[in-house]
């Protein structure tokens, strides 16, 4: 056994291992996603349970072995209380640990999703934005995170400026004049144009500091529903038990 080091992270998962174990899945600063068994964490007088939950933030400290971490304690700083409390907010914010678990690698570190991460879940906790506008600026900006930016800046076929329309086929959005000789274009507003673009240029802590008509999130929900789809094609279980609850 190496020595113990000290990560800032996010609990992405916790899952039962043999008869009061634990596997808990982090997402760190310093090494990206791993993973760490939390010997004795499911005893109801563990020091590790707590600390142990989904979406908790804070410091961890965990002894790393030759295939895995172990688990050593940790200190929260965020619980999010106030998201476990609400049941949409859990499967939200569950849908979000689950897209990160399934896109991010093993042992290589990122701020900037960490963070991503970190302010969706404060989004979720304020409920100043609408939950389903939280979940499609979070998709659109970690696929961008992820090297999968959607081209909105310019058209994606011939670079003109001025873009008004949606092209799944071309990974983004084209002009007027090329939308012609395209059969799946999808019309957009100035404002949608717009909030996408704003989606992708802004830093990550103005990304949920607007609203919009729901007009306008019609078109939103729509186009990066289908981007989202067509980069991740995985089944997440926290978006089958939000379907219920609709």
């Amino acid at each position: 056994m190496k020595e113990k080091v000290e990560l800032t992270g996010i609990v992405l998962g916790s899952y039962p291992v043999k008869d009061y174990d634990k596997r808990v899945v982090l997402l760190t600063k310093e090494r990206g996603k791993i993973t760490a068994f939390a010997n004795g964490a499911r005893k109801m007088n563990s020091a590790f349970s707590g600390i142990t939950e989904p979406f908790n933030y804070g410091k961890f400290s965990v002894y790393e072995g030759y295939d895995a971490y172990r688990f050593a304690g940790g200190e929260i700083k965020e619980y999010f209380q106030k998201v476990k409390n609400d049941i949409e907010g859990i499967c939200y914010g569950s849908y979000f640990c689950e897209i990160l678990e399934y896109l991010c690698v093993e042992g290589v570190g990122d701020a900037d999703i960490l963070n991503l991460l970190y302010m969706s879940l404060k989004a979720l906790e304020k409920k100043i934005v609408p939950y389903n506008l939280i979940r499609r600026i979070y998709e659109l900006k970690v696929l961008s995170l992820e090297g999968e930016m959607m081209s909105a800046f310019f058209c994606a076929k011939c670079g003109e400026e001025k873009v008004t329309s949606f092209v799944s086929s071309l990974n983004g959005l084209v002009c007027d004049d090329c939308k012609k000789y395209v059969s799946d274009s999808y019309s957009m507003s100035e404002s949608a144009v717009y909030t996408i673009q704003y989606i992708l240029s802004s830093p990550i802590n103005k990304l949920y500091s607007f609203n919009i008509k729901e007009d306008v999130f019609a078109q939103l929900d729509h186009v990066i529903d289908i981007y989202f789809t067509e980069h991740i094609d995985k089944k997440f279980k926290s978006l089958e038990i939000l379907s219920t609850l609709a």
